[in-house]
């Protein structure tokens, strides 16, 4: 009974892994690190249009469906803010 116990208990936990990764990983969860980010960064005005740009593209395409289009514009965000 308790080997029953503890597989149902490891099944569990490999099924819902992927579903609090995701959510770490997704596009507002990168925007929002991105912002946070973009607050202590030492930036001139260019720097933050292009980010400025680069936010409203991701918004966009989060507001289109474009989960992974979103996902890698605000990859792109934080690979230039250094993270």
């Amino acid at each position: 009974m308790m080997k029953k116990i503890l597989m149902a208990a490891g099944l569990v936990s490999m099924l819902a892994a992927p579903a609090l990764a995701a959510d770490e990983g997704s596009c507002a969860a990168m925007l929002e690190k991105a912002d946070a980010m973009a607050q202590t960064a030492k930036l001139d005005d260019a720097a933050r249009k292009v980010l400025a740009d680069m936010k409203a593209k991701a918004e966009e395409q989060a507001k289109a469906g474009d989960e992974d289009g979103c996902k890698a514009t605000a990859g792109e965000m934080l690979k230039a803010l250094g993270g």
